[in-house]
């Protein structure tokens, strides 16, 4: 098949070792140690990210603290600070926002950037110098290394950074897919977990090139619906837009997901995240000068994604409400077990400004929110986290490695 004389290009922007990156510039003795961000007191708790001179020995993230010190006595330890982070992840972002007008994040150290078509004849010098002019400018501005793949969709650019980390760049050329990626095991494609891999592997399937030459017929008998998506994948197809949600001013509601590294049951942690997405979520509200008559909290148990609502007497634009209302939903529904994924969205979306403020007490805050706002306008997001991530205490609570920004996790195919 001949190939478009103009291909799209989207680059996929995966930072290194974001975690322990950030930790390492902050104190420059730990850049060559081992280290693991997360834990807790003493051996409790586990690692939300390890560095790289940490992986050689085999420490990852979810392995418990004490497995990471039996298997590196000597490995640094330390704690999660989420303000920090999250703060970091923003001025990523906004380096990102300076390359393309569409940068859809994916995680929290993570985001494609799509650009206009470029002509086939030069579309691979091009896609290499934007490339190496992001990465460049996060190393010079942050202090941070990132890996960049560059492909004409959103599965080949994530496949592409995933080949020479850290600090790589690897550009697939339209068409090339298969050369590049037919020798490579089936779990290079995003989505194929371990029980996917071990199914392919019972059939002798084990690189991306014995998966495309896999009869899809054959494929949908073993996997139902999810044999389609696979063959698709194994051929490098994928249709999906980037997109800055944020942006979208025809969207019918405005929400945040964040998805933890491992199940949390603690119920601080839990509530600190929804204040965080609750706030995100009414910042944008705000900005549209809109307000929500419907609040919705999204989690997930095990494998299932579940979700709660409820309908509001009179519409609200308030981080508070918000939070308070997820909370009461989300407490009520997981009845004390551990989630991997929480959200927050406010729907039937409208126009019409708040109920006006019955008490001196509302009109004081509401006018502090509105402050704060321009604060934000001005100096960015970065600037203010919502007083419930706090949960009373002098410290964030403790957030999971997570993704705040309702990106997909790894997982094996429907």
């Amino acid at each position: 098949m001949p190939l478009p004389r103009d291909v799209p290009l989207v680059l996929h922007v995966d930072m290194d070792a974001f975690f322990a990156g950030v930790e390492a510039r902050s104190d420059p003795r730990l850049r060559d140690l081992p280290m693991v961000v997360g834990g807790g007191p003493g051996d409790r708790g586990v690692v939300t990210a390890a560095s790289y001179p940490a992986r050689k020995f085999g420490i990852a993230s979810g392995m418990s603290l004490a497995e990471a010190r039996r298997r590196c006595p000597g490995v640094v330890s330390v704690p999660v600070d989420p303000a920090k982070m999250i703060h970091e992840s923003l001025q990523v972002l906004c380096i990102l926002d300076r390359f393309s007008p569409c940068v859809e994040p994916a995680s929290i150290d993570e985001a494609y950037l799509s650009f206009p078509p470029i002509a086939a004849w030069r579309w691979g010098e091009q896609a290499r110098t934007l490339a190496v002019r992001v990465q460049t400018a996060i190393l010079m501005e942050r202090g941070l290394t990132a890996s960049v793949g560059g492909a004409r969709n959103k599965l080949q650019a994530k496949m592409a950074s995933s080949l020479e980390k850290p600090k790589g760049i690897s550009i697939v050329p339209p068409g090339a897919f298969s050369r590049v990626f037919g020798p490579r095991p089936v779990s290079s494609i995003p989505g194929i977990g371990p029980v996917s891999s071990a199914r392919l592997e019972e059939q002798r399937i084990r690189t991306v090139g014995d998966l495309a030459r896999c009869p899809e017929s054959q494929l949908r008998s073993w996997f139902g619906a999810g044999g389609e998506w696979l063959a698709a994948c194994s051929r490098g197809e994928d249709d999906r837009e980037v997109v800055a949600v944020a942006d979208r001013d025809d969207a019918k509601s405005a929400g945040h997901e964040m998805t933890f590294s491992y199940d949390v049951a603690d119920p601080r942690v839990l509530k600190a995240a929804l204040w965080l997405l609750a706030d995100r979520v009414a910042r944008r509200l705000r900005c549209r000068r809109i307000s929500a008559a419907t609040v919705v909290v999204r989690f997930k148990l095990g494998s299932r994604r579940m979700s709660r609502q409820t309908a509001l007497a009179e519409p609200i634009d308030s981080p508070q409400a918000l939070a308070r209302i997820a909370w009461s939903l989300l407490e009520g529904a997981r009845d004390g077990r551990a989630l991997r994924l929480v959200g927050v969205s406010a729907g039937g979306l409208t126009g019409s400004a708040p109920t006006a403020m019955l008490f001196p007490s509302d009109e004081k805050r509401d006018r502090l929110v509105r402050a704060g706002d321009r604060v934000r306008d001005r100096f960015g997001e970065h600037v203010f986290l919502p007083a419930g991530v706090y949960g009373g205490g002098g410290r964030p609570a403790p957030l999971p490695r997570c993704n705040p920004f309702g990106g997909p996790e790894p997982q094996d195919p429907p």
